[in-house]
Protein backbone atom coordinates (compact mmCIF):
# COMPACT_ATOMS: atom_id res chain seq x y z
CA UNK A 1 0.00 0.00 0.00
CA UNK A 2 1.76 3.20 -1.33
CA UNK A 3 0.44 6.90 0.25
CA UNK A 4 1.03 9.76 -2.44
CA UNK A 5 0.93 13.32 -1.19
CA UNK A 6 -0.21 15.52 -3.49
CA UNK A 7 0.27 18.88 -1.69
CA UNK A 8 1.70 20.21 1.53
CA UNK A 9 -0.66 21.41 4.40
CA UNK A 10 -0.36 25.16 4.55
CA UNK A 11 0.18 26.78 7.83
CA UNK A 12 -2.29 29.62 8.59
CA UNK A 13 -0.66 32.85 8.98
CA UNK A 14 -0.19 34.39 12.31
CA UNK A 15 -1.05 37.63 13.58
CA UNK A 16 1.07 40.19 14.98
CA UNK A 17 0.33 39.18 18.46
CA UNK A 18 0.45 35.67 18.55
CA UNK A 19 3.98 35.92 16.87
CA UNK A 20 5.33 37.95 19.30
CA UNK A 21 3.91 35.80 22.45
CA UNK A 22 5.10 32.90 20.80
CA UNK A 23 8.47 34.17 20.34
CA UNK A 24 8.43 35.17 23.57
CA UNK A 25 7.63 32.07 25.32
CA UNK A 26 10.83 30.52 23.08
CA UNK A 27 12.88 33.05 24.94
CA UNK A 28 11.94 31.93 28.51
CA UNK A 29 11.56 28.50 27.46
CA UNK A 30 15.71 28.75 26.62
CA UNK A 31 17.07 30.53 29.55
CA UNK A 32 15.27 27.83 31.41
CA UNK A 33 17.16 24.39 29.45
CA UNK A 34 20.28 26.41 29.77
CA UNK A 35 19.95 26.04 33.72
CA UNK A 36 19.17 22.54 33.54
CA UNK A 37 22.12 20.27 34.69
CA UNK A 38 23.98 18.07 32.78
CA UNK A 39 24.11 14.19 33.32
CA UNK A 40 27.78 12.85 34.86
CA UNK A 41 27.71 9.51 34.45
CA UNK A 42 30.58 9.40 36.76
CA UNK A 43 28.12 10.34 39.57
CA UNK A 44 25.39 7.88 39.12
CA UNK A 45 25.60 4.62 40.56
CA UNK A 46 26.41 1.05 38.11
CA UNK A 47 22.71 -0.05 38.58
CA UNK A 48 21.60 3.54 36.84
CA UNK A 49 24.80 3.22 34.81
CA UNK A 50 23.52 -0.21 32.99
CA UNK A 51 19.62 0.59 33.10
CA UNK A 52 20.69 3.92 30.90
CA UNK A 53 22.74 1.94 28.72
CA UNK A 54 26.27 3.30 29.52
CA UNK A 55 27.53 -0.04 30.55
CA UNK A 56 26.71 -2.02 27.61
CA UNK A 57 28.85 -0.10 25.34
CA UNK A 58 26.11 1.53 23.17
CA UNK A 59 26.90 5.19 24.79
Amino acid sequence: MACNIDQMPVRAAQTGRVRFWHKLSLVFSRSERRRLPSLEPCALSDHLKRDLGFLDGRC
